[in-house]
């Protein structure tokens, strides 16, 4: 399994889905939250995209740019320590920014 963080939106996050594989886990931090905000454009670029992967979004950078309320269904919220734990689980980090 691989975790993949993407700390920036849109471009980095295509090229991103584009090479997740069933099994992965995409966590959205930074501006990578942004990705998460519950709107037309991130609601088409998630659905586009194949099932088989678990999606997050980190708590504190959600709150910073106060899109904690407005986020899509399916992305779970997670903390710093549940990051590391992530991390630490998983085979590989791959960075997307």
């Amino acid at each position: 399994m691989i975790l993949h963080t993407v700390n920036k939106s849109s471009d980095c996050l295509v090229r991103c889905l584009s090479m997740t594989s069933e099994g992965d886990a995409i966590l959205l931090i930074e501006d990578g939250v942004y990705a998460a905000m519950n709107n037309s454009r991130n609601e088409a670029l998630w659905h586009d995209d194949h099932a088989g992967f678990t999606r997050y979004a980190l708590e504190s950078d959600l709150a910073a740019r106060g899109i904690s309320e407005k986020m899509l269904p399916g992305i779970e919220v997670i903390n710093w320590q549940q990051f590391v734990s992530l991390a630490t689980t998983c085979d590989k980090v791959v960075s997307w920014g």
